[in-house]
């Protein structure tokens, strides 16, 4: 349930970057255009690691097959850490000041909330990633045998 949470909040935020690649992008600024149909391009891939980890989730991970878990972390570890973990690292300032940000986002600053966001879902991924390791691996006894 916790992935299912932390995906579908991520739909906004990739439906946003897919849509930035259709907007004006006739302008006079070849770079610009470059980098909203890459920016597309990013929301696609959210997308597409979203809508598999929905399938995956709510197909093998209910059921406890092995193979659903390392699914699971590939999307942890492909969509929420390169695509909304690392621009963050970009500004390591940002995570020095981790009481003065939170008190930012609480006062409404954008970026501030954005980033409280992001480190958010990260953690609710990984605590729901971690949560069920031990039904996955524990040795399993064949009642049959």
């Amino acid at each position: 349930m916790l992935f299912t949470i932390a995906l579908v909040s991520q739909i906004r935020w990739a439906w946003w970057n897919v849509m930035a690649g259709y907007g004006d992008t006739r302008g006079p600024d070849l770079w610009r255009r470059a980098a909203l149909q890459s920016t597309s391009e990013f929301g696609k891939l959210m997308l597409a690691l979203i809508l598999i980890g929905l399938i995956v989730t709510w197909t093998g991970y209910l059921k406890k097959v092995r193979w659903s878990w390392f699914v699971m972390f590939v999307v942890v570890s492909g969509l929420t850490i390169p695509l909304s973990i690392f621009p963050w690292f970009m500004h390591p300032k940002a995570f020095l000041d981790l009481p003065g940000m939170l008190v930012d986002a609480w006062k409404g600053e954008h970026l501030a909330r954005i980033a409280v966001e992001v480190i958010s879902i990260f953690l609710l991924m990984v605590i729901a990633l971690l949560l069920p390791v031990k039904s996955f691996f524990s040795r399993r006894t064949n009642p049959a045998g």
